[in-house]
């Protein structure tokens, strides 16, 4: 049975107290544990807080106002020509509205507007000249003010004054004819092959006369087409219009030329049909198409479910 502590002797009692080096390392243990913790809850803090944090960051961002920066800078290039044109009527020297259109390379988008604002600047000396013609009690009120406005001018500086105006409308005029020539044309994208053929509609076979559609995928870009109408019979020849080739938009061939694309009616498909589908040589297939005596018309491009898609030449 163990001895009561209080009535242990000194030296046991020693025996009994854990050592320092024991007590250090319990004490760096225990914050090791605290520091881990500490690490791990941070290491666990929820991804959607950071997320949330982010779509913030990205709400908060301004969005640019593209029409309010257009008229930002519509109102800075009026505020200066309005200038210009107040110096210009005060006889000073200085650049004239077009040189300052050049300088500033101004965008055709801004021209119209700054038009409109010096068409409506010049009304004024224009309705202060008018009403000169106006009895005092007959004019508008604007009429009156502009009239006051400008009576210290006669007439002759009146005319001159509403003479710079036309010139600077003139000038800004000319300066938008210059930039619209300078828009490019847009270039009409490249149509895939497969996306002209897609909405192609044409006779796949047909029993009575043995005869199979190519692939209409091999008709873009092609120097020759010859189809067959199980219909009416009709044998239609098309050439292309140039080394670019024909091409189809919907059911209709396009780009073919017109004097030499025609079409006639064969009395005997059995005898005609088998000899042309065997000749590749153009001098071979135009004798097979002179053999046929029928009357010869111009062909239209129209291609629909009676039609066999017969023969390409690239």
């Amino acid at each position: 049975m163990l001895k009561n502590i209080s009535s242990m002797s000194k030296e046991d009692k020693e025996l009994l107290e854990i050592p320092e080096f024991l007590k250090k390392l319990s004490k760096e243990q225990s914050q090791n544990e605290k520091s881990s913790t500490v690490i791990e809850e941070q290491k666990f803090i929820p991804i959607t807080a950071f997320q949330e944090k982010e779509i913030e960051i990205v709400k908060s961002k301004p969005k640019i106002d593209i029409q309010a920066k257009i008229k930002e800078h519509t109102q800075n290039y009026y505020i200066d020509i309005k200038d210009i044109i107040d110096q210009l009527t005060q006889n000073e020297k200085t650049e004239s509205v077009y040189e300052y259109c050049k300088e500033n390379n101004i965008a055709l988008t801004y021209c119209a507007k700054i038009l409109q604002m010096v068409n409506e600047y010049k009304q004024e000396p224009c309705i202060g000249l008018q009403a000169r013609n106006i009895k005092q009690d007959e004019r508008t009120g604007e009429q009156q003010d502009l009239y006051e406005a400008y009576h210290s001018f006669n007439t002759k500086e009146m005319n001159s004054m509403i003479a710079v105006f036309d010139r600077a409308v003139s000038d800004i005029e000319r300066w938008a004819t210059i930039k619209q020539g300078e828009k490019k044309a847009r270039k009409p994208r490249a149509i895939s092959v497969e996306r002209m053929v897609k909405n192609l509609q044409y006779k796949k076979t047909d029993e009575r006369y043995k005869l199979q559609s190519i692939d209409p995928i091999l008709i873009p870009r092609c120097q020759m087409v010859w189809v067959f109408n199980t219909k009416t019979r009709k044998l239609t020849q098309y050439n292309a219009m140039s080394r670019n080739g024909i091409t189809i938009k919907g059911t209709t061939l396009k780009d073919y030329d017109p004097d030499i694309s025609v079409s006639k009616t064969v009395r005997k498909p059995d005898d005609v049909l088998p000899k042309l589908q065997t000749t590749d040589g153009k001098i071979a297939m135009r004798n097979i198409w002179q053999s046929i005596k029928t009357t010869e018309t111009k062909a239209n491009g129209r291609i629909n479910v009676d039609t066999i898609l017969f023969k390409v030449l690239k």
